[in-house]
């Protein structure tokens, strides 16, 4: 019995592609493709050979995309059932025991799609919230058996189903679904309260980017807590306010969270209300500035502002490979900025979100600004991914944050 009561396709693969699925690699281009057997619906299963009829795996097959299939198992054959999945997401939650079972933290990323083998899907979970994001309509056939599995193995409240722009658009995708409805439970109305290594936020599943909240950062933002207490902390990009949290909870002499977007500082309000109740939290001055990050920058330098603590934690400057010259230029001039009002002996905190530029490369960049700015860094620490972010192949390592003194 395959998974669900979906058809199987008999696939065979280049050379090439083979190798690349053997060694990890999740995504198969239509190019990568040499014969099938017939035509196939999303979600169809697809039985991977070489040319000379040896298996190598199992995939979701998607024809509306240019990845046409999305590799869920590799190596031996096997049959890829109800039983499966369950075993294969009991194996991906082990993984991440450790955030689970502590109760000071109930946000943090169940599946992280390619990353944990479950290409196209991410799950998120917000206290007694799952939120499902879909990439691929491949999912789509297969959503009534994952509610089904999470509903026995995490027993949510309810489950809010998230949809990337093309599967909105696909006509395989049913009128009910729609993106930030809510398929399994009570609706929602408001965001969700939830914990995050005791500190409390809310997240937005319906109408939050991403599934409705940065989850990526959360062992960063207590790395900087640690870095805060008595400093002068300026969050730039703070968005909801992260960053400024954890350094207020953490002692800071006052802390300012710098953003372009006026909902996003009226969140970070909200997160600081929702821990008023922390006398250290309630003593912390907290200041907003609603500009352009670059803008900001410079005219806190005209004015003679410095900081102890200066957090850079921009979007993705690059999106695409075209993008990557632009973005080192970008991640350069930021650096520069950031530096201007750090204080003597302050600590920067500089992090990349951007696939496409490679860790090693943000770090150099970064590095070789601060000599240029004459205030060369002292690394404390440079990091990457979160257990519940984990790095499956090169293409899913996209988070890196370097901590330097200068």
């Amino acid at each position: 019995m395959s998974l669900l009561s979906t058809e199987n396709i008999s696939v065979q693969l280049s050379a090439p592609v083979v190798r690349e699925v053997q060694k990890g690699h999740p995504w198969i281009f239509d190019k990568g493709i040499l014969k099938q057997n017939k035509a196939a619906e999303p979600g169809d299963l697809a039985i991977l050979y070489d040319q000379k009829r040896k298996f190598v795996g199992i995939g979701l097959f998607d024809p509306e995309s240019p990845i046409k299939i999305r590799v869920l198992h590799r190596g031996k054959p096997a049959t890829l059932d109800t039983e499966w999945l369950i075993e294969k997401l009991s194996n991906i939650f082990d993984l991440r025991s450790e955030l689970i079972n502590d109760p000071q933290t109930t946000g943090y990323r169940l599946v992280s799609g390619e990353n944990d083998g479950m290409p196209g899907l991410v799950v998120d979970r917000y206290e007694n919230t799952l939120v499902f994001k879909l990439d691929t309509v491949a999912w789509l056939p297969h959503l009534n058996q994952l509610e089904s599995i999470f509903c026995d193995l995490i027993q949510p409240e309810r489950v809010v189903l998230r949809i990337s722009r093309t599967v909105a658009a696909s006509p395989s995708c049913p009128d009910h679904f729609k993106e930030g409805c809510v398929i399994y439970g009570p609706e929602l109305s408001g965001p969700v309260i939830f914990l995050e290594n005791g500190l409390k936020f809310e997240a937005e599943p319906i109408i939050g980017h991403k599934t409705g909240f940065y989850l990526d950062q959360r062992d960063n933002r207590k790395r900087v807590g640690k870095l805060s207490k008595g400093e002068n902390v300026l969050n730039v990009f703070s968005y909801t306010g992260g960053f400024s949290l954890y350094a207020a909870r953490n002692a800071a002499k006052s802390v300012t969270s710098l953003d372009l977007s006026k909902p996003a500082l009226d969140a970070s309000l909200n997160n600081f209300k929702l821990n008023m109740r922390n006398p250290v939290v309630s003593k912390t001055p907290h200041l907003q500035i609603c500009d352009d990050a670059f803008d900001a920058l410079r005219k806190l330098a005209a004015e003679g502002k410095k900081y102890g603590v200066v957090i850079l934690d921009p979007p993705s400057f690059a999106k695409k490979k075209v993008d990557i010259p632009g973005a080192l230029i970008a991640y350069e001039r930021l650096v520069k900025l950031g530096l201007k009002v750090l204080e003597k002996d302050g600590v920067l905190v500089s992090a990349s979100c951007s696939a496409r530029v490679p860790a090693e490369t943000f770090f150099e960049t970064v590095i070789r600004a601060a000599a240029m700015a004459r205030r060369p860094l002292q690394i404390i620490e440079k990091t990457t991914h979160a257990i519940d972010h984990p790095i499956g192949f090169p293409e899913g390592a996209y988070l890196k944050c370097v901590f330097g003194k200068a």
